[in-house]
């Protein structure tokens, strides 16, 4: 099999490839917003150490290993990834391993990529070899479909390759502030969003939602009022209530960005 050679040296030269692996985090104070993954499903998984590295870097690996045949599949090999990715500043990736059969033996080779019809042609991939796990990609959003390259033990036991779909998207983050006089209560609102090609937190422009309130110690949301967001990705209501309310703001979930919810604020 394949010797994997210097890791360090591979992930620090993959850095600019892919930023967002294993670790959450700070969220920015403005909200905390996350998208839950839950545990992978199965008896036997096996997660891996992961290493971002460049494409060629994974390709050099790949080149050096020979998966062998067989007549007939020995068993299954599944790969564990997030259904949802939120990629933000912080960085996220979530965990990535192995479940099925092949996670019952030792010395898998196995790679998958998503993102396009081949694997040195799409926008993520990933090679398990033994004990670790390299990937690599870019910041390609969406739904993506990842597709099974090969998977072999290395007592020479190939195995079939599971389909799992990952959907990609840019997080977001929504904060509130309210205030009365008199009857009049005041609710403002602000949303940013992160920016791939920038690689930093922008204003959420033009971005629809609603204000919601429910009565104090109530459990059920009403909708207030819907609002379009400006250039600065705030907007501001004021009407006219002597109830004390809890508000918040809800922004809309969109193709290639998460939604968000604003902290409460009772006024």
């Amino acid at each position: 099999m394949a010797d994997s050679g210097n890791h360090a040296n591979r992930a620090k030269a993959g850095q600019s490839m892919i930023r967002r692996l294993t670790a959450v985090g700070a969220v920015p104070a403005i909200a905390a917003l996350g998208v839950a993954i839950a545990a992978p499903a199965g008896a036997a998984t096996t997660t891996k150490t992961v290493h971002h590295v460049s494409r060629q870097a994974i390709l050099t690996d790949i080149a050096r290993i020979h998966p062998a045949t067989s007549t007939a599949p020995y068993g299954t090999c599944k790969l564990v990834v997030p259904s949802t990715i939120r990629l933000d500043r912080a960085g996220y990736f979530g965990y990535i391993g192995l479940t099925g059969g092949c996670a019952l033996h030792p010395g898998i080779s196995a790679a998958w990529f998503a993102g396009g019809d081949t694997f040195t042609g799409s926008s993520y991939t990933v090679l398990f070899d033994h004990d670790d796990a390299f990937l690599g990609g870019n910041d390609t959003l969406g739904v993506l479909s990842w597709k099974g390259w090969f998977a072999f033990d290395d007592q020479g036991h190939t195995y079939t390759q599971d389909t799992p779909r990952t959907t990609i998207k840019v997080g977001s983050w929504a904060g509130l502030q309210t205030s009365r006089s008199g009857s009049k209560v005041t609710i403002n609102t602000r949303a940013v969003r992160y920016a791939t090609s920038l690689d930093k937190n922008i204003p959420w422009a033009g971005e629809t939602g609603v204000i919601q309130y429910r009565p104090k110690g109530g459990t059920a949301w009403t909708s207030l009022k819907s609002f379009s967001t400006n250039s600065t990705g705030a907007t501001s209501y004021s009407y006219t209530s002597t109830a004390t309310r809890d508000y918040r703001a809800v922004y809309t979930e969109q193709p290639y960005i998460w939604g968000a919810t604003s902290p409460t604020s009772q006024r």
